[in-house]
């Protein structure tokens, strides 16, 4: 697990220090630098997957892009080295650096100095940042779309519900190869496991009462297709094949984050973008439960959010396991908000959370 992060010289950060921990929080004004900071560790992850993290830093594709060198480096630099810095639970240091100097019209920054720990491709592997024990959902996933592409060794041999942007466009295939496995019983704790379409139906029913979804594979084995409905309550005959395009859009966004969630191992990490994007002040506050649960079971879960309902629901799971042991622990939610004041550059004031769940600024 990440436990603290510094990120130095990179678009709106001259210098930022993060605490991190189970759950970590990453709230505040607009433009402040919070997407930066995800950036930062996708930029890492993406170059290593492509086996060139040893030599520099890829700054385009597939999991987020930034265009140049010139559009990565903090604009009133001092200096041209960017540097990412992180350290492990286990008391480990990775230190990459990288020079701009001399390239700011590349795409790619060479690289300038790594610790011991970060030139080890073992020891990287073994971290969910770069291994199969990840998934990124991004504010641009896909909602509203009833057919998805088929990726075979992306989603079966590596677990991924996304390749390109965090966009969970393989979600489909996904639910259809996984969708009969155990998974922690997030509905009811005391009864054990479930399947993973199971719990899936359940939160989505948080959103949006009695909806129903079904995976099937296209004739031509070629895409998923995904189809909604309602269950019929009492005289009331159930709707089947909806389309995405036609049943309440936060349906279908809100899809592929609770799938990452619900799927995650207690040794993963999941990036999470704007969780509450087109749902309603309720479901905000049930995925903000969500959230907690698979945060409490071990996984690392970072989120980025502008919703009071989200952090409201991270505070009350605090507070229920001061009361009753379930829940959240306060001290394994790091809550950082980002603002800007000094030369144009992100500033972050980390907020307490207290035991009863009620927030204390520094």
């Amino acid at each position: 697990m990440i436990t603290k992060l510094r990120i130095s010289n990179f678009k709106s950060h001259d210098e930022t220090f993060l605490n991190m921990n189970h759950l970590s929080v990453l709230t505040g004004v607009n433009g402040c630098g919070q997407t930066s900071v995800i950036q930062a560790l996708l930029l890492l992850r993406q170059t290593f997957l492509k086996g060139r993290l040893q030599d520099g830093l890829d700054l385009n594709n597939p999991l987020c892009s930034i265009g140049l060198a010139h559009d990565a480096l903090y604009r009133l630099a001092s200096t041209g080295v960017i540097s990412i810095e992180f350290a492990t639970d286990d008391g480990k240091d990775f230190i990459f650096e990288f020079d701009v100097e001399g390239g700011l019209k590349d795409s790619y920054i060479k690289k300038c100095r790594f610790n011991e720990n970060a030139e080890n491709l073992s020891l990287l592997r073994s971290l969910p940042l770069f291994n199969d024990n990840f998934q990124y959902i991004s504010a641009l996933r896909w909602g509203g779309k009833s057919n998805f592409p088929k990726e075979t060794y992306a989603v079966e041999h590596q677990g991924q519900i996304s390749l390109n942007n965090g966009q969970g466009e393989l979600v489909a295939h996904y639910l259809h190869k996984f969708g009969g496995d155990s998974v922690p019983n997030y509905s009811d704790l005391n009864k054990g496991m479930s399947s993973l379409l199971e719990q899936v139906i359940f939160w989505e029913r948080k959103i949006t009462p009695n909806v129903i979804l079904e995976v099937e594979q296209a004739s031509k084995m070629d895409t998923f297709i995904i189809r909604y409905g309602f269950e019929g309550d009492n005289d009331v005959k159930p709707i089947r094949d909806l389309g995405a395009e036609n049943i309440g859009f936060g349906v279908s966004y809100a899809l592929p984050v609770i799938v990452a969630l619900v799927s995650a191992k207690p040794d993963s990490l999941i990036i999470i973008e704007n969780p509450e994007a087109h749902l309603h002040p309720g479901g905000q506050a049930e995925l903000a439960k969500l959230i907690t649960m698979v945060a409490s079971t071990g996984a690392q879960i970072i989120v980025e959010t502008h919703s009071d309902h989200i952090i409201s629901g991270i505070q009350l799971a605090c507070k229920a396991f001061s009361l009753t042991g379930l829940g959240l622990s306060a001290e394994s939610v790091k809550l950082n908000h980002f603002y800007a004041k000094y030369k144009h550059s992100s500033m972050v004031q980390e907020i307490r959370l207290q035991e009863n769940g009620r927030l204390e600024y520094q």
